[in-house]
């Protein structure tokens, strides 16, 4: 996994630094040594409580962006880290265009060919730029688009609940579950209910337990 994030990372030429490192306290040391300003680490890292060792690093790089990488089953595993620190995720069988884009999201960073501003990635880049501001502002733009049924809706599947049970809960058909989806996901620019977790959860429409 490392060796092939190494060969994603080493294409564009915003990355000026790119570090991999084990498990552990070694990584902890590793970002207090370095500094980098993007994190990434695997949800599915064999033999490691991944969720501690992300609010290991939240506390030790308050600086750095930490963003992991998902599986497509690990929607609790993507809270529990959403919940640790974790600002990102980026869902591992997504195309490299994917782990840019996030990247670019996180940091505030216009992201092109010929870019001479390089960044160091484990890791990425500064987040108080002008056009995360700006994207800041649209994002809030949406949210605010969003009814308050949309918003019961929001909540109803941060909390675990299926079409049915959000339908039975709300008092409505699962038809108009659907409709409310389809709504959501075109004021939040998303397209799956993870996605709509994860955007949620940054921009404080729900909270995650780390229980």
């Amino acid at each position: 996994m490392r060796m092939g994030l190494r060969m994603i990372l080493n294409t564009p030429p915003f990355v000026a630094t790119i570090t991999d490192v084990s498990l552990g306290a070694h990584a902890v040391d590793s970002v207090v040594q370095e500094k980098p300003q993007v994190i990434i680490v695997d949800l599915e890292l064999a033999d490691a409580d991944t969720l501690a060792l992300i609010r290991e690093l939240r506390s030790a790089a308050a600086d750095s962006h930490i963003l992991v990488l998902s599986g497509l089953n690990d929607e609790q595993l993507t809270r529990g880290a959403l919940s640790a620190g974790a600002e990102g995720v980026v869902l591992t069988i997504q195309p490299p265009a994917v782990l840019f884009a996030a990247i670019d999201s996180l940091c505030g960073f216009a992201l092109r060919p010929m870019d001479s501003r390089p960044a160091q990635v484990a890791t990425g880049l500064n987040s108080d730029r002008p056009s995360a501001r700006s994207n800041d502002r649209t994002r809030t733009g949406f949210v605010e688009s969003l009814t308050s049924r949309e918003r019961e809706v929001i909540h109803s599947l941060a909390k675990g609940f299926k079409n049915k049970e959000i339908a039975d809960r709300l008092c409505i058909s699962q038809t108009t579950v659907r409709h409310h989806f389809t709504a959501i996901f075109s004021k939040l620019h998303v397209s799956t209910r993870q996605q709509l977790l994860i955007t949620a959860h940054q921009q404080g429409l729900v909270e995650f337990g780390t229980g």
